[in-house]
């Protein structure tokens, strides 16, 4: 049996904040602690949806907006609604590992999940009476759950330290959009001023426009996985030895790498789960920046498409009134018709941002290198890692069919 210790904590926290959870030997850990931070994320999206909610859904909407300062609160509360989750949920998440370390948020944790499964469906429900409290619950509870096995498989650590890489690249996702939006803008521009185009959007439900996109995600994903495998499998190596030069000054190891009695000796090779940890990094750092895109050409679309397409050229394309446009259940004031063409644009042009950016020389110079330059140092890590703390036996027992 492993021996937990501070040290291994310390260790287990490096490489998950590093987006390698699948290194960490031992049972997880604190699971209610690390699954605070996407419920806190819910919740706030909840809370500001249902103040929206009481604002809008009613056939005076469209008046009110004519009210400049009633448009300005309206379109701010859009903004946090956008905004303010993944905030909650990033200062939420940085307290996470002192209160790990320390045994300490469980409460709060167990407390903060207990409000957000009970409390907040009786506030959707004041929000919109139509809304039963009985079903809300279970919602919530199933999110409370998915969040927990989440955490339990390591996507959470994959999923911020990708956010954390893509936030990092925000200069080249502009340098590549820079480069992607001109003549994309010209195809999709001409496409986007035919009739036939609103009326596909007016007859898909938008059930069945999720499906499309859903689609076009599988395909992206697809195309990434089998790229970006190959480019680990050629540039990563298999196993590595752990050597103090290898290592970052932040390493929790360093100042032990002679005391392992074993430093140089190269650890087993990695694991299938391992591998497909490494891949997942790399996939969820290239999708993040693919949606940074997509939502991009996506805005660009709706408020090009709200200045330029009036209501009477919908209603002559499409041989109906425009309907009220929604989105996540938050009524947005353009038309529905404008916001399904929208989003069929971006994700069409999200699938070619990726098929572009992983093709392009620069990009994947820019892109690619430092992440497999850290997935280096991860496995030169992990080798000291299995040799102060891991278990051959249990590595082969783990690499066996």
């Amino acid at each position: 049996m492993i021996e937990t210790s501070e040290e291994q904590r310390d260790a287990a926290q490096w490489f998950r904040h590093r987006g390698l959870p699948a290194v960490v030997r031992g049972r997880p850990d604190n699971l209610l602690v690390r699954a605070l931070p996407p419920v806190v994320g819910l919740a706030l999206y909840d809370l500001i949806g249902d103040l929206l909610a009481a604002a809008d859904g009613d056939s005076q909407f469209d008046a009110r907006m004519q009210n400049n300062a009633f448009a300005a609160a309206y379109l701010a509360g859009l903004a946090a609604l956008v905004v303010l989750p993944g905030v909650g949920a990033w200062l939420t998440a940085r307290r996470v590992p002192r209160w790990s370390r320390r045994g300490r948020g469980f409460v709060p944790a167990l407390l903060g999940m207990a409000a957000y499964v009970v409390a907040m469906p009786f506030l959707d429900h004041a929000a919109d009476h139509g809304e039963a409290v009985l079903p809300g619950v279970l919602a919530n509870l199933a999110y409370v759950l998915a969040a927990l096995a989440l955490v339990a498989v390591g996507a959470g650590a994959i999923f911020t330290w990708a956010l954390r890489a893509a936030l990092r690249q925000l200069r080249e996702i502009g340098t590549m959009s820079g480069r992607a939006l001109p003549l994309l803008s010209l195809v999709a521009t001409f496409e986007f001023f035919t009739a036939e185009i609103w009326q596909l959007a007016a007859l898909l439900h938008r059930d069945r426009l999720w499906q499309i996109m859903a689609f076009f995600a599988v395909v992206t994903a697809l195309f990434l996985l089998s790229t970006l495998s190959a480019e680990l499998r050629a540039a990563v190596p298999l196993s590595g030895t752990a050597a103090p030069a290898d290592l970052p000054a932040e390493h929790p190891f360093r100042r032990l790498v002679s005391g392992t009695g074993r430093p140089d000796e190269p650890s087993p090779p990695l694991t299938r789960l391992e591998r497909a940890n490494m891949v997942f990094v790399l996939m969820a750092t290239q999708a993040l920046q693919a949606l940074v895109f997509g939502m991009l050409v996506f805005l660009l679309f709706t408020i090009f498409g709200d200045l330029a397409v009036p209501r009477e050229a919908i209603k002559a394309w499409t041989n109906r009134d425009p309907l009220p446009g929604t989105l996540f259940g938050v009524q947005i004031p353009v038309t529905n018709e404008l916001l399904q063409v929208s989003m069929f644009i971006a994700a069409f042009s999200t699938l070619y941002f990726v098929v572009t950016t992983v093709t392009d020389a620069g990009h994947r110079k820019a892109f690619l290198e430092p992440v497999l330059e850290h997935l280096r140092v991860s496995i030169a890590a992990r080798a000291l890692y299995l040799a102060r703390y891991g278990s051959h036996r249990m590595d082969e027992r783990r690499q066996r069919p």
